[in-house]
């Protein structure tokens, strides 16, 4: 920590990550702002971190630059989160800059963003890749506008283990079985979100020289199709098999549960292929333990899948 008074502002601050850090932060003393849009939710979410003095709401979204802008003012820290939406491709990276520029230009130190291992597999092939790319790219143009004053760190996480409550969890759950369209023996990196939430709250807390300009990729388990099935079979107690469907079953499956063309051609795309190519485990170097497994999180995560 530096010898100022460190106050950190965090978007996206109610989702799996957002949750983490606020109350990694909270825990440590940080004095720190979440970035909320529904206020009794953040209530009951936070309630014992904000009978501690360190912990503020702010209720806004990423159109109320107004808000955002007023807020901002006295933070040293900012944890960038936006989402991608397929509908409008380029309004990430619009998002962030805005975002980025006001947060710099009202004294914010270091952002931290979240961005994703598509940019370093793909760049801007694949339309996740693009947005997350196309950020990027604003945000570290703006730090080396003043690169004295503004740092930047960028995590580009794996697949996220908590995709499979939306993908996988209702197949699991009523026919035993995993579908995709990549083979069986294609792999996958994945990432707990715990993991993602504990390194980032480690660089807001820790000196801005240390992690300045740094890009931390997070993947903590690379597993094929068959063994991530072998691991939902040991922790469930049943036997799991992974299903190959046809690329033209997957895409018109995924477009008729309303999933747009742009997201499920860049799921398609990336089917034999992995986004986080190995894992990562120097990551521990910064979070203090070693990364979670698949394993790890579905122990944790049993119920929702049986």
């Amino acid at each position: 920590m530096s010898s100022t008074k460190e106050r950190v502002f965090v978007t996206a601050a109610t989702g799996n990550i957002g949750t983490g850090i606020v109350r990694s932060l909270v825990k440590q003393g940080i004095d720190t702002t979440a970035y909320v849009r529904d206020e009794q939710k953040s209530k009951d979410l936070f309630k014992k971190e904000l009978t501690t003095g360190h912990l503020k709401l702010v209720i806004g979204s990423f159109s109320s630059i107004d808000v955002f802008t007023k807020a901002i003012k006295g933070h040293t820290r900012l944890f960038l989160l936006y989402a991608v939406h397929d509908s409008k491709p380029w309004s990430m990276s619009q998002i962030k800059e805005s975002f980025g520029r006001i947060a710099f230009e009202q004294g914010v130190r270091q952002i931290v963003d979240l961005s994703s291992a598509f940019v370093s597999s793909y760049g801007k092939k694949g339309i996740i890749g693009y947005a997350h790319t196309a950020a990027e790219e604003k945000l570290w143009t703006l730090a080396d506008e003043n690169p004295e004053q503004r740092s930047l760190v960028v995590l580009r996480p794996g697949a996220f283990m908590t995709n499979h409550f939306m993908a996988d969890v209702h197949q699991i759950k009523h026919k035993n079985k995993i579908v995709a369209c990549a083979p069986p023996s294609s792999t996958s990196t994945w990432i707990d979100t715990k993991d993602i939430a504990d390194c980032a709250a480690v660089v807001l807390s820790e000196s801005v020289e240390k992690h300045d300009r740094n890009v931390y990729e997070l993947g903590a388990d690379k597993l094929t199709n068959e063994q991530r099935a072998a691991v939902f079979s040991k922790v469930l107690g049943k036997s799991i098999k992974y299903e190959q469907q046809s690329m033209k079953d997957f895409y018109q499956t995924c477009t008729s549960h309303s999933m747009p063309h742009s997201l499920v051609y860049n799921f398609a795309m990336i089917a034999s292929k992995d986004i986080c190519g190995n894992a990562t485990p120097e990551i521990a170097l910064i979070i203090g333990r070693p990364l979670r497994t698949l394993e790890d999180w579905l122990k944790e995560n049993a119920k929702a899948f049986q």
